[in-house]
């Protein structure tokens, strides 16, 4: 369960609907004064290189930010907000029109937060925390006071209800974990059912991969079940790129949110039709956009 390094996928199209969804719904939460918690599961090492030996293997950057990058250019007026918003972030970290080095969604996070926010980082990757600690520290030396951040070697699964609820009642969740472990599909179930019991009122934005696996094909359909019995708003994202059967690699991943902050789907409604018109690659490509209140 070790052995995933999202080095290898930093920036593909999965990492892009993510943190468009993670920094719009972030965006809306922050329109209150009031401190936001910001909890990170699976915090990966915070910063990563386009230019690493394990994105160029990969190369899935081509996909997803790399590609979008370039249709953006192209197509300067039809930009969405909250695509604009997404690579001035990006921006922070790079030289004028160029994307060598990619933030996670814990460094993302660490841009975003106002003086009064927290964040929370969890990251149990032996190798992936000491890079965390280092990039945070790193990006922490541009904010005077710096910011309040906390980063654990815990699993992210068991350590969040630790965190909850927070002292000021607003809270933002991504629990986004790499499904490489089969188990972390009943994980992230477990995790929530034990997080709502302390916190029903947080935003809790679960990423899930869509793969043509039985774990895969119910995890959307369990989270709705879930919504249902505890009586929670839901808001879901679908971006698909390419045929799962006729491409390799990852073809289309999802956004679960709960809670969603008021105004996130309308962007997202928005945002989709555009992101499919910039990596789409084949008739298969689509976008799904279901809510519930």
């Amino acid at each position: 369960m070790f052995s995933y390094r999202h080095a290898f996928h930093a920036g593909n199209h999965a990492d892009v609907l993510k943190h468009i969804t993670l920094l719009f719904g972030l965006k809306l939460l922050q329109k209150k004064e009031t401190g936001i918690c910001l909890i990170d599961t699976h915090a990966g090492a915070g910063i990563y290189s386009l230019d690493g030996e394990y994105a160029l293997k990969s190369a899935e950057a081509n996909e997803g930010v790399l590609r979008l990058s370039t249709y953006c250019s192209e197509h300067p007026n039809a930009i969405p907000e909250s695509v604009s918003d997404y690579f001035a972030q990006i921006a922070l970290l790079n030289p004028p029109k160029s994307i060598k080095t990619y933030p996670g969604s814990s460094q993302l996070m660490l841009q975003v937060m106002r003086k009064q926010d927290q964040l929370k980082l969890m990251e149990l990757h032996s190798t992936d925390f000491p890079f965390l600690v280092e990039n945070i520290a790193v990006s922490q030396e541009n904010y005077r006071p710096k910011k309040s951040v906390q980063i654990n070697q815990k699993d992210g699964f068991t350590q969040l209800k630790a965190y909850l609820p927070p002292p000021t009642r607003r809270g933002l969740c991504l629990i986004d974990p790499s499904y490489e472990n089969k188990d972390d599909y009943q994980l992230v179930l477990t995790a929530l059912g034990e997080s709502i019991k302390r916190f029903a009122t947080g935003a809790y934005f679960i990423w899930y991969p869509i793969q043509q696996r039985r774990d895969a094909t119910e995890l959307p359909q369990q989270l709705a079940q879930f919504c249902e019995d505890h009586q929670l708003p839901y808001l879901q994202a679908e971006l698909q790129i390419k045929s799962q059967i006729l491409t390799e690699g990852l073809a289309a991943s999802g956004m679960w949110v709960i809670n969603p902050p008021w105004q996130l789907k309308e962007q997202l409604a928005e945002c989709l039709p555009f992101l499919v018109k910039a990596l789409g690659q084949d008739d298969y490509s689509r976008f799904e956009l279901n809510s519930q209140d």
